[in-house]
């Protein structure tokens, strides 16, 4: 079917890989965003409160609710515009950031994202959006003023409203709700990333240089190409910091992969699809390279040459699909050819320990490995993988590697890299998702505690009168530090049953991006919990803290 040429590969390309998790970033986004409009909302609203008697005035000089309220809104409109050309200035920045983040070192990604009329004309619409959307509440609220109260003072304008403060809290609750949910998504996103991190993938990683020979430019036969390597190996293996090197057909999590259906005597009931096996042609040493341990049976020797019997080592998943309850060492099985019909017996030698093949999140694949000698097919790739471990920093040997291979042909080309980031490199989705996840969940924990923080400290600013006299007529400190938590407490408590009800409900949506995790996974619900409780603890002590220390005689006197 064709497609448009502008939209790129997207079937197995980068849209494929990213969609979703972009999707996903888009809603986390929108998500801050709304914690930021209540946040502002819930400012705005105390910052309103101060002007009841300039809008008072106003109103008896003849000025209409709606004037005062456009106004108002205009005043949100131009602030919200002011933090979006700012933050135009950080997206181009950030672009740029998140472009480079999700290349690797063999994929490499190219995009144009500069700001053009589409983005500008986006942004500037959010914006005004915005504006409205948290200064409309604080308009409406600020225009609702009695005369008489507002010229009385700010104490009988509050004893006027007593839902004002309610407002406010509900506010905050919110913006806890939503925190809850971006810090339950965040750290399963994060638990999930470490799990793939620390996951013991079958092979040692660490100080392997990975270097790739192309004998296509050197013009070597197809009869002699085996021997090259071979003699490749040989100079390599005597190199000074060198522990160990191998070879093969594929490295581990390249990005390609070698697969054919298998047949043994035991597997007569499996399709072609759970027949699939994952191949692989390799010398002796490639175990040895890897740390791939041996758990039964033996390596390939010199002896298994193109005229030997032809042997395998399998997996530890071939073993238990294709031989159950059975001891592999010397059964055979058969190999689906070119043609679809199943060649000639091939003998299990050893049994090794299981490893990842293209991924880190792949469940792992029945796999056989040959000897590089017993290439199964007329005709071989004219490129093979050598598997250096080292004892040194890999990119020290470079050049000795180069001119070890330049003795035996100046005409092959090679290509290095290094396995770690070869593994780096396939985790690159949830490295993104779970670096930008705790970024924002974070920037949401931060707007909530600015919140509450705001909102008590207003609420104990304008509560001075009550707390003088109860402290005038007897009432300790701590009593005093009991009303300021309780309304924290009532905050917390609703913001957190709701937002834990909200997290059950959204958390599904990232099942498909976990692993070795559920998406309701209690852990992550009490330590995300306990975080939001913590920093709102926090956050309320310092105004509860102010209220105890209210001098009577001051408070008394407070207009």
């Amino acid at each position: 079917m064709a497609a448009p040429a502008a939209t790129g590969i997207s079937e197995f390309g980068m849209r494929r890989q990213f969609e979703r998790p972009l999707d996903i970033l888009m809603a986390v986004v929108a998500l801050v965003m709304l914690i930021a409009c209540a946040n502002i909302a819930s400012l705005m609203l105390a910052r309103t409160a101060t002007r009841h008697k300039e809008i008072a005035v106003r109103q008896a000089l003849g000025a209409s609710r709606k004037r005062l309220i456009s106004q108002l809104l205009t005043e949100c409109v131009l602030l919200s515009l002011a933090g979006a050309m700012l933050g135009i200035l950080f997206a181009h920045w950030g672009t740029a950031l998140l472009v480079r983040y999700i290349s690797t070192h063999r994929n490499a990604v190219f995009l144009d994202l500069s700001p053009d009329g589409r983005v500008l004309g986006f942004t500037a619409t959010i914006a005004v959006v915005t504006g409205i959307l948290f200064g409309l509440l604080p308009a409406l609220s600020s225009t609702r003023v009695s005369l008489t109260s507002a010229m009385k003072g700010s104490q009988a304008l509050e004893i006027e409203r007593p839902l004002r403060f309610r407002t406010r809290k509900w506010i905050v609750a919110a913006q806890a709700a939503l925190s809850l949910v971006l810090l339950v998504a965040a750290g399963l996103l994060l638990r999930s990333f470490t799990k793939l991190a620390t996951l013991d993938i079958g092979f040692d990683r660490n100080n392997v240089l990975l270097v790739a020979a192309d004998l296509k430019v050197a013009k070597v036969p197809p009869d002699r190409q085996v021997a090259i390597y071979e003699t490749i190996e040989e100079r390599l293996r005597v190199l000074p910091g060198l522990v160990s090197v191998g070879r093969s057909m594929m490295s581990p999590m390249e990005g390609g992969a070698w697969s054919q259906p298998i047949k043994t005597d035991w597997s007569h009931a499996l399709t072609n699809r759970e027949a699939e096996t994952w191949l692989n042609s390799v010398s002796p040493g490639y175990f040895e390279a890897l740390h791939m341990p041996l758990l039964g049976g033996h390596n390939f020797t010199s002896g298994d040459t193109g005229t030997s019997l032809r042997v395998a080592i399998i997996n530890q998943t071939l073993a238990r699909r294709f031989f159950p309850n059975l001891n592999p060492i010397g059964r055979t099985f058969r190999l689906q050819q070119v043609s679809g019909e199943f060649g000639p017996p091939i003998e299990i030698v050893g049994l090794v320990k299981d490893a990842k093949y293209e991924s880190v999140r792949e469940d792992t694949h029945p796999t056989a490995f040959f000897p590089d000698t017993q290439y199964p097919y007329p005709e071989r790739p004219k490129a093979e993988v050598f598997e250096l471990h080292t004892a040194m920093r890999p990119s020290e040997l470079l050049g000795p590697v180069q001119s070890a291979v330049g003795e035996v042909n100046k005409g092959i080309s090679l290509e290095f890299h290094m396995l770690a980031e070869q593994v780096n490199d396939s985790m690159v989705q949830e490295r993104l998702l779970a670096l930008l996840s705790g970024f924002f969940g974070a920037l949401a924990l931060l707007l909530a505690m600015i919140g509450l923080y705001g909102t008590l400290s207003y609420l104990v600013s304008q509560r001075q009168g009550e707390f003088g006299i109860r402290m005038a007529l007897g009432a300790q400190p701590r009593s005093i530090l009991l009303l300021v938590a309780r309304d924290v407490g009532t905050i917390l408590g609703c913001g957190i049953t709701a937002g834990l009800g909200m997290s059950l409900a959204a958390v599904q949506v990232l099942q498909g991006l976990l692993f070795g995790l559920p998406a309701r996974d209690a852990v992550t619900l009490t330590v995300a919990t306990c975080i939001l409780s913590g920093v709102a603890l926090i956050a309320g002590y310092i105004p509860a803290r102010r209220a105890m220390r209210v001098d009577p005689l001051v408070a008394l006197r407070y207009e």
